[in-house]
């Protein structure tokens, strides 16, 4: 039997901290997991507009041909939804990073989901900070 309260004693050994606590096991942090799931919303929602964006405009640059410029793609109606898109998972990422930093701020939970939810929305954020500085950088 593990004695946790006495270090003198040759069985002792540390409880996970994972685990429990004083016999009573941790619960997973609600932030955490709304973290895990609002960064998985937004990464699958990046996904899906990149794809649906991307067959659009390749759609409709075979329709048209190879001579559209700039202005003509900056108002298609693909790229201003595809753009829109790109926002509101950006929204859900930041509300998912705050989320993610709230679960792990909590005590005496797991933070498991809080780590993964908060990795996950603070690279989908850096990845489009990225592309759009690289955008800007580009024209």
């Amino acid at each position: 039997m593990n004695n946790y309260n006495s270090p003198n004693s040759d069985d002792y050994t540390l409880p996970p901290e994972s685990a429990e606590i004083n016999g009573i096991p941790l619960k997973h942090s609600g932030p955490g997991i709304a973290s895990f799931v609002i960064g998985l919303v937004g990464f699958l929602g990046h996904l899906v507009t990149f794809v649906l964006m991307s067959l659009v405009l390749n759609n409709s640059f075979e329709l048209i041909g190879s001579s559209i410029s700039r202005e003509e793609l900056a108002i298609h109606p693909a790229f201003v939804l595809g753009s829109l898109a790109f926002l509101v998972c950006l929204v859900f990422n930041l509300i998912g990073l705050i989320l993610g930093i709230i679960g792990l701020a909590l005590q005496n939970r797991k933070k498991v989901f809080a780590v993964i939810g908060t990795i996950l929305s603070g690279l989908l954020i850096l990845f489009f900070t990225v592309l759009v500085l690289g955008g800007i950088y580009l024209t």
